[in-house]
């Protein structure tokens, strides 16, 4: 029976479609009429137009599956009408676990993200972490997490769902706002100066994309119903990352230091511009934020239970910065979705 795939075109997505396709398995694909379907063109995929926002074609979509993973999300850093975060990402994840509860499907993996959890403080998160409901920064981390305490709900009733949560992923594919790391690395390598906001002394997690598809693939078999699962790699601190980049690549850059102010009024004024102009702000004060706390997460759950082991920060990045210079861009890899 086909596994049915939402977001199955977007960078994580297109990378789980070719993994599963290797392992033999056969694909079923929701997809809008602006999905970007380059590149999607194996006999073992099927296309089944639809939207998690439209009930039926969800129905159509599960109907002879077994396996669903959940991928599909609004996740970019600003929207023209902020009600889209809640219609897709909550709404349409209780779309698609209705159908999934009707059509009787054997398991969910629902694809979510480690902002769920929380900013860490003086140590990383795990999945026993409790996230403070008052202190979302974006309308993206609400949905989240609204969607996850959602889909929880239909685990009692019978419906086997599993999360897990990435953290920041990076490495070859689409070069989209989901794959914004990858982007500052092609920056870095192209330009003379690496920018860092502030003192960069702030701690991410890294995972490469590869290794969050293992993740995915492991939790459909592993993994147990209503758990979580952080999919990362390393905490590292921006300017420790940089450093590491700089190594790697063997190409002096400089260092340039952006100071948190003036990046706040930039991303104030870009804010006003979207507004007026309806085009996407190249960074928002939310964005800003977020990158000024520490996001330090720990994957020994996943280690233990579904066998999880991502590669190091070093080996991602060289294997990204190997496909980076071999690889120009290909028409299927806008830089916007």
């Amino acid at each position: 029976m086909p596994i049915l795939i939402t977001g199955g075109t977007g960078f994580i997505g297109r990378a789980l479609v070719q993994r599963l396709i290797s392992e033999g398995e056969e694909i079923r694909l929701l997809v809008r009429p602006t999905s970007d379907l380059a590149g999607v063109d194996d006999k073992r995929i099927q296309l089944s137009p639809g939207d998690v926002t439209d009930r039926e074609s969800l129905r159509v979509a599960a109907d002879g599956c077994r396996r669903v993973f959940h991928l599909a999300a609004y996740a970019q850093s600003w929207a023209k009408d902020p009600s889209c975060y809640s219609r897709v990402n909550v709404e349409g994840t209780k779309n698609l676990l209705d159908s999934c509860l009707e059509k009787k499907i054997e398991r969910v993996v629902m694809c979510s993200t480690s902002v769920t959890l929380g900013s860490s403080s003086d140590q990383s998160h795990d999945e026993t972490d409790q996230r403070d409901e008052s202190s979302f920064a974006t309308e993206y981390e609400r949905s989240k997490y609204l969607a996850e305490r959602i889909a929880l709900s239909y685990v009692p009733r019978g419906l086997s769902v599993v999360f897990v949560n990435p953290t920041r992923v990076y490495g070859p594919g689409k070069l989209t706002e989901a794959n914004s790391v990858t982007k500052l690395i092609k920056m870095c390598l192209r330009q003379r100066a690496c920018p860092i906001l502030g003192q960069g002394r702030e701690i991410g997690n890294y995972v490469l994309v590869d290794d969050v598809v293992s993740g995915l693939v492991l939790a459909m078999a592993r993994g147990r119903a209503g758990e979580r699962y952080i999919l990362g790699g390393e905490n590292i601190s921006l300017d420790d990352f940089f450093g590491l980049l700089r190594k790697l690549s063997r190409k002096r850059r400089v260092r340039l230091a952006i100071p948190v102010g003036p990046a706040l009024v930039f991303g104030r004024f870009e804010e006003w511009k979207a507004r007026r102009l309806g085009i996407r702000p190249l960074i928002t004060r939310e964005w800003v934020k977020n990158f000024m706390i520490d996001w330090a997460f720990s994957s020994e759950k996943a280690r233990a239970e579904l066998g999880y082991h991502p590669k190091s920060l070093e080996e991602g990045l060289k294997l990204t910065i190997s496909w980076l210079n071999s690889n120009p861009k290909k028409p299927h890899e806008k830089e916007h979705p």
